[in-house]
């Protein structure tokens, strides 16, 4: 399959008909976004007020409530991310989505001219608790420890889950290094933790923390406001429902014309909006009549439409339709996608067009690697790259084991192969004794080989222990660059640095550069 960020970032315009709003490479599609927004409206004084009454609730500081003022303007535009609500903020691309964010606003709030807000969607109304309930930091010995969240969800909503006790968590954590910041981060995360009512806004506040500076503006979904505000499209995504299946349909047999993987991969009948009963089911639609995802009562559309009026805290949208939701509720300038998303929005722009709607740009998130000084310091010993380490380095760790081989191990096993084979030739005449010789021979022989080839194993098992300094250099390489032989952004939770840098090491990832698409970035 097609490396698409490869083609975003090399050949834009081979898929420029699935991302309508044009390349995130040049201004001009900024500009030409900027125009179409300006035709629309949106109802930016309940969001604002709304959004400033939640923010009071995180305790927002004034550059935030600064920013949710200027959405009351006409001329003010967004900048969008979004992501799950995971435990400490879930994997280090979290905060890589929110510094790109934050980034891009700001970059075009200067070449626009006007105003333009970051704003992070959290994801509250997402019930794939397997996708949250684990993160992973980096113990004192390097290696990745997981920190898991009790319970199994109950195929509810995150925004409706419990925090758990603070010693639940801290517990898990007991292993990590100790440092200068250790127990003022550790601290902190006790007291939001404590004052946070659900998984949602524990989130929100734990990365808020991280990003104060940049007056990050947080949006829940789940707010009652919000939902009310958002139901005119839900009500339009039911009456078109069957429209909205054959648009995604459509753009999404063109993409794998062109050679790409589907992300959203429909099993037949979607709605594409779920419904809170309370545990969080699909809308489905068969024989002419909806349904609930494993239920057997059918429901038509006056009765759907009328609990939308009655209750429309109920109604979520799923991956195809959260987007469109979120374009009828901001003035979105760009988006900010990791790879994956990426992919599964280009099989979207029939979908909004469908519903009244061009897609955003969609500019992607940065992709960064992060070294600690000693990282850096023992690639550098051992002549080591980044992409040796993603390749993984089995190969330098025989190499080393061997040079440090002073007594040649495999030059005295050889030797005594040699004297075993001459040995056994020697022994040869000794078929004439009786027929059953030759065989005795050979299975004696035999013996003797696999008893030696498993002392050699052994020998080389003792050599690698008095390798074991060596060795476990290399393997803290391994858990640190690509933990759980997975991208790094992926797996370790950036708590694994706040504590090992403080702060400090939020304002490094503010200091990588936005839009090099196509290469990581190396953070030092």
């Amino acid at each position: 399959m097609r490396d698409l960020m490869q083609t975003i970032a090399t050949c834009f315009e081979q898929v420029a008909l699935f991302f309508p709003s044009g390349d995130p490479k040049i201004q001009k599609s900024f500009e030409q976004r900027a125009v179409y927004l300006d035709s629309r409206d949106y109802s930016r004084e309940i969001l604002a007020d709304t959004l400033k009454e939640y923010h009071r609730n995180l305790g927002a500081n004034s550059e935030t409530l600064q920013m949710i003022e200027e959405l009351r303007q006409k001329e003010t535009l967004t900048v969008i991310t979004g992501q799950q609500a995971g435990i400490l903020t879930g994997p280090l691309y979290t905060l890589y989505k929110a510094m790109t964010t934050i980034q891009l606003a700001k970059e075009q709030r200067e070449k626009l001219g006007r105003p333009v807000v970051p704003v992070f969607w959290v994801a509250g109304e997402d019930h794939d608790w397997q996708e949250i309930r684990e993160t992973y930091l980096l113990n004192s010995e390097g290696k990745p420890i997981s920190c898991l969240l009790p319970g199994d969800g109950g195929g509810e909503s995150v925004g409706h889950q419990k925090v758990p006790d603070w010693e639940t968590i801290e517990a898990q954590l007991i292993e990590m290094p100790d440092s200068e910041f250790r127990s003022s981060v550790l601290k902190q995360c006790r007291q939001l933790t404590e004052q946070a009512e659900n998984l949602t806004h524990w989130f929100a506040l734990t990365l808020q923390w991280l990003v104060h500076k940049w007056g990050l503006i947080f949006f829940d979904p789940m707010i009652p406001e919000f939902k009310r505000l958002a139901a005119p499209m839900y009500e339009q995504i039911l009456k078109m429902h069957a429209d909205v299946r054959e648009a995604l349909a459509e753009r999404t047999n063109r993409w794998v014309e062109l050679g790409f993987n589907p992300q959203i991969q429909p099993t037949g009948g979607e709605v594409n909006l779920f419904l809170s009963v309370p545990e969080r089911r699909a809308i489905l639609y068969s024989a002419e009549s909806f349904y609930l995802r494993g239920q057997k009562e059918p429901m038509d559309l006056d009765t759907l439409n009328d609990l939308l009026s009655q209750a429309p805290e109920k109604f979520s949208p799923n991956v195809v339709t959260r987007p469109v939701i979120q374009e009828y509720l901001f003035p979105t300038l760009a988006y900010v996608p990791g790879p994956g998303e990426l992919n599964y929005w280009a099989q979207l722009g029939g979908v909004f067009a469908k519903l009244g709607f061009v897609m955003p740009i969609l500019f992607p998130r940065l992709s960064a690697v992060a070294l600690t000084a000693s990282w850096q310091k023992y690639l550098k010993k051992q002549g080591l790259t980044l992409a040796d380490v993603n390749h993984g380095l089995q190969e330098q760790r025989n190499r080393l084991v061997r040079e440090q081989d002073t007594l040649d191990i495999d030059d005295h096993f050889q030797r005594m192969r040699e004297q075993i084979a001459r040995g056994y030739a020697e022994l040869k005449p000794l078929q004439e004794v009786h027929a059953n010789v030759s065989d005795w021979l050979d299975r004696n022989e035999a013996k003797v080989k696999f008893q030696l080839d498993y002392l050699e194993k052994k020998v080389w098992q003792a050599q690698r222990k008095r390798c074991s300094d060596v060795l476990s250099r290399l393997q803290q390489l391994e858990d640190g660059i690509v933990p759980n032989h997975s991208r790094q952004e992926r797996v370790l939770n950036p708590f694994s640095f706040v504590m090992r840098y403080g702060l400090s090491f939020v304002d490094r990832v503010a200091e990588i550069p936005i839009g090099d698409f196509s290469e990581h970035q190396i953070l030092l």
